[in-house]
């Protein structure tokens, strides 16, 4: 035999015994028609795998990349990106109105009482200088009939000609006469009329002008214990009835008007400042009597000198009369701060 009678015919290999070549002829699979573009180009998988469905052949385009659907979004997305990015302004808004809260001055974080804009004007924190432009303020805005001012304020700290001063309250034998010391930083204003000793020169001694003088010891400690931090005790010195030497103080501590510094001044006394006519009319008349009625107090002056130091000494007023602001001689019983007759005050002398 030849060995062109070995040649398989056209498109065929030679037989293979060793089994080197494959049993089937590769091109012999191959479709005659070309394939079309929906027709899976797959990788190669093995004939086993296949048969048991483990593996499926994934759709691709004509590229090779298979054809990604787009992402399904949310109609509520929006929705939800708007009130997330609500919420972070909000949040970041709250942590910076925090931070400039505690930053600025007189706001430490701490529990100081107060509220803003307790009054319409403010002093100077400054000590001395805070408590004179305090005593100036109020003095001008209280007047006599005829449009004077009542008193000069004056102001000085817990001194007198250099001896520092404590206060010595000391109670009525009937509530067992105990004597306690006061001895914080402190002011005292001085409440002082034209005249003699002290005294208010022109205009008749009536309640409603103790009244009056007795809201504005009150309004001076108001501000002294709102804006100066240090101080934490007033006394006012109350000018005396005409004849006399001064004898009366009012003395007021922080904690006696706490609920005051809690809250707007004018929620406290009114902003217009009464005269002397409508001041038992007045809305804070009531208030006015109750903070300074137990407050108002008989004072002296002692030395100590062991410690080269010396005590103002308050007792209760022995003069009811100055203690309700009545200065009517001769009469029985004082009026109350809304014009009606309170028993319990006698009155024994004059008043400012």
């Amino acid at each position: 035999m030849s060995d062109l009678e070995n040649v398989p015919p056209s498109g065929r290999h030679p037989q293979d015994p060793a089994g080197t070549q494959p049993r089937y002829d590769p091109e012999a699979l191959l479709p005659a028609e070309p394939v079309p573009d929906d027709v899976v180009d797959a990788e190669v998988v093995d004939e086993r795998e296949a048969e048991r469905g483990d593996l499926l052949p994934a759709r691709r385009s004509s590229g090779g990349l298979g054809d990604v659907a787009p992402a399904k979004h949310s109609t509520y997305a929006p929705r939800f990106h708007f009130l997330t990015g609500a919420l972070m302004a909000v949040g970041l808004a709250a942590i910076a109105g925090l931070v400039l809260f505690i930053l600025l001055p007189g706001n430490s974080g701490s529990s100081d009482s107060g509220v803003k804009n307790w009054s319409s004007w403010a002093p100077s924190t400054d000590g001395q200088a805070g408590a004179q432009q305090i005593a100036e303020h109020v003095g001008v805005q209280y007047k006599l009939p005829n449009g004077r001012q009542i008193v000069n304020v004056g102001v000085t700290g817990l001194e007198i000609q250099g001896v520092p001063l404590a206060v010595a309250v000391r109670k009525d034998a009937s509530q067992g006469g105990a004597i306690k010391i006061f001895n914080d930083a402190g002011v005292i204003y001085h409440l002082c009329g034209l005249g003699q000793s002290c005294a208010i020169d022109s205009g008749k001694p009536s309640i409603e002008r103790g009244l009056l003088l007795r809201r504005e010891a009150l309004e001076l400690a108001l501000y002294t214990f709102r804006y100066l931090g240090d101080v934490h005790q007033v006394l006012v010195f109350m000018p005396p009835p005409k004849g006399k030497t001064p004898t009366q103080a009012l003395f007021f501590r922080e904690g006696d008007v706490a609920r005051e510094l809690d809250r707007p001044l004018t929620a406290s006394l009114s902003p217009r400042v009464p005269t002397v006519a409508s001041m038992t009319g007045s809305p804070d008349a009531g208030l006015v009597q109750q903070i300074t009625s137990p407050k108002t107090f008989d004072f002296s002056l002692t030395g100590d000198q062991t410690s080269q130091s010396g005590y103002i000494v308050l007792d209760p007023p022995t003069d009811q009369t100055t203690s309700s602001g009545s200065s009517s001689s001769g009469s029985s019983s004082s009026s109350s701060p809304n014009g009606s007759p309170s028993s319990g005050a006698t009155t024994t002398g004059s008043g400012p």
